[in-house]
């Protein structure tokens, strides 16, 4: 991978408050030079238990593409956002992902990104808003992600779904000394993921809040996003999957490709859950390219 890929980000922040009191906080990072006014500015959304600086790599990419606008911002109960008082939900960050936009995209056009969680927060708006996808948005990517239906079979889904009910009724502190590297590079990562990548990914994890993993795991066991799928089915957009993904693997990926009528399906060799790190190229030129 380019050592630009690496280079750290800093973007423009701003903050969206929601009706039930949450605060989504957020970044805009601008290109180098003046933005394009002809390109979409490309909004991005992260994974369960996860925040905004996964996306660093893709952004670096992004802007070395050309003279894009990227938007990032941290799902509520994650990073640096307050969880607000609705119950978590799919759909909730689904219109959590409509009002970041109206606030932080000045752009008629846009590109959405979304991994894991993020990509169903996008099958959530574009269910809840098929219209404004019509419209403004020229495609979709969506990371390691499904439309229902997650879970991990056998006794350590068990032993995980357990735990997390448990911590959905647990403190809001970080999950901190709970979360090992080693367990997340099992977890997250495909083959030779690169060490500093796994330490990134883990510190992420361990800043989010014992309850929110709890509360958004029990969001994610209710996910039912497969009506939205047809709206998705009205623009471009890429389905991309590491065929060594432990947490949402290739089978959710083709059963997404089966539900979105036209979409196209990437599959990554080596790759496990951490597209934005293992594969930030790949990644890039799904954002930046239509490939209809």
């Amino acid at each position: 991978m380019p050592e630009a890929f690496r280079a750290p980000v800093r973007g423009e922040p701003f903050r969206v408050r929601t009706e039930d009191g949450a605060t989504l906080v957020g970044e805009v990072y601008p290109p180098a030079g003046e933005p394009d006014p002809a390109l979409p500015t490309v909004v991005l959304a992260h994974g369960w238990t996860l925040n905004r600086t996964v996306w660093s790599r893709v952004i670096r990419g992004l802007h070395a593409q050309g003279e894009y606008t990227v938007v990032t911002y941290d799902q509520r109960g994650h990073g640096q956002s307050s969880p607000g008082t609705a119950p978590a939900s799919i759909p909730q960050l689904g219109r959590d992902l409509h009002a970041v936009i109206d606030a932080a995209v000045d752009t008629p056009r846009l590109v959405l990104g979304g991994h894991s969680m993020g990509g169903m927060t996008i099958m959530a708006y574009a269910g809840q808003h098929p219209a404004d996808l019509l419209a403004r948005v020229e495609r979709v990517v969506l990371l390691g992600t499904a439309a229902a239906e997650v879970e991990r079979p056998g006794l350590v889904g068990l032993v995980e779904t357990g735990v997390m009910r448990v911590a959905a009724h647990g403190p809001r502190v970080p999950a901190g000394v709970f979360v090992r590297n080693r367990h997340q590079r099992h977890l997250n990562f495909g083959d030779d993921p690169d060490p500093r990548d796994v330490k990134l990914v883990r510190k992420a994890i361990a800043g989010t809040s014992i309850r929110d993993m709890g509360q958004y795991f029990t969001a994610l066991e209710a996910l039912d996003e497969r009506a939205s799928l047809a709206a998705l089915g009205t623009i471009s957009t890429t389905i991309l999957v590491g065929e060594k993904d432990r947490l949402t693997p290739v089978s959710y990926a083709r059963a997404l490709h089966h539900g979105i009528p036209g979409s196209r399906l990437i599959e990554l060799p080596g790759k496990g859950h951490m597209l934005g790190y293992e594969a930030p190229e790949v990644v890039v030129d799904a954002l930046v390219a239509d490939p209809n």
